[in-house]
């Protein structure tokens, strides 16, 4: 019989993987989770439980596999504190390095005029970029449920958007800038990738988001809703998207967003990766299905 997993549902992952040793999930942070985990049940198998903070106190988890959203060091050290069997997991470097927006930047950037500055001066050249008239939208490195983003004006840096700016890059990681687009349509496609390189892809999802980016619902893509060719073109951004994670060393679930938008004439275009996910993500048992490597084991 099968044995069942302990999942420890690190929702902020992307905080961690920006700040290391020194994240701390707030309690406020943590009372999000639990409304989170509610929503994330087609990711668990019957038996599984989920795990948190406070579980040594009351879970005995020592028959359970430790499964993480991201297996962060501090995921890590839950669920051992938990009683749970740890999994293999890539390690903390290089789980920053393929979530960091970076890594997708350096793909290709998919948008028109879109580009990854390093400094100051970099963005504030980017954002007075003659040929673009319309708002820029500023990225973070590490971001998730539409935090971490800006939208400014076209060659109008405010000294409010200049400390955004200022403080996002004191790091040295630098920002992902994209021209602001009409959004026609949000989508997905997720994945396992096994530590041999061998790749299993779901079905593409459709997803419901906010005003701010973040994530709301997701449902599979229903017939008529991607074009052959959009599709075709997702599938091909899922492949080499897992070409390039394993080549990083890379193994686990991931995720591919993409969109469909509209252009200054109207017409519509298509992004098929719009950002990479290398953890799961709230669609991701969605699109996945029956498929399920990551429980295996």
């Amino acid at each position: 019989m099968a044995r069942a997993r302990a999942w420890l549902l690190n929702f902020d992952a992307e905080d961690e993987l920006a700040s290391g040793s020194r994240h701390t999930s707030s309690r406020a942070v943590l009372a999000r989770f639990a409304a989170l985990a509610t929503r994330v049940g087609p990711l668990l198998a019957p038996g599984d439980v989920v795990v948190d903070a406070a579980s040594p106190a009351r879970l005995r988890a020592d028959a359970l596999i430790g499964r993480a959203w991201c297996p962060t060091p501090g995921a890590l050290r839950l669920l051992a504190l938990a009683g749970a069997a740890l999994p293999e997991a890539p390690a903390l470097g290089m789980l920053r390095r393929v979530n960091h927006r970076r890594f997708c930047a350096d793909l290709g950037q998919t948008l028109p005029g879109a580009r990854y500055a390093d400094t100051l001066d970099d963005v504030v050249a980017i954002v007075n970029t003659p040929s673009h008239s319309g708002p820029w939208l500023l990225k973070r490195p590490f971001g998730f449920a539409g935090r971490g983003r800006r939208r400014v004006r076209a060659g109008a840096i405010e000294p409010a958007d200049r400390a955004w700016i200022e403080a996002s890059i004191v790091a040295g990681d630098g920002l992902q800038i994209e021209p602001w687009v009409e959004l026609a349509g949000d989508f997905g496609l997720h994945g396992f990738l096994a530590a041999s390189g061998a790749l299993t892809l779901g079905a593409p999802t459709a997803q419901r988001t906010d005003a701010t980016g973040a994530w709301l619902s997701t449902s599979l893509a229903a017939p008529g809703d991607l074009a052959a060719a959009e599709e075709r073109a997702l599938v091909d951004a899922a492949e080499v998207t897992a070409s390039a994670l394993h080549a990083a060393g890379y193994f686990g679930p991931f995720g591919v967003d993409a969109f469909r938008w509209i252009d200054a004439v109207g017409a519509r275009r298509w992004n098929p990766r719009g950002e990479i996910n290398a953890r799961y993500s709230m669609g991701w048992a969605v699109g996945m299905g029956a498929e399920r490597p990551d429980l295996e084991g």
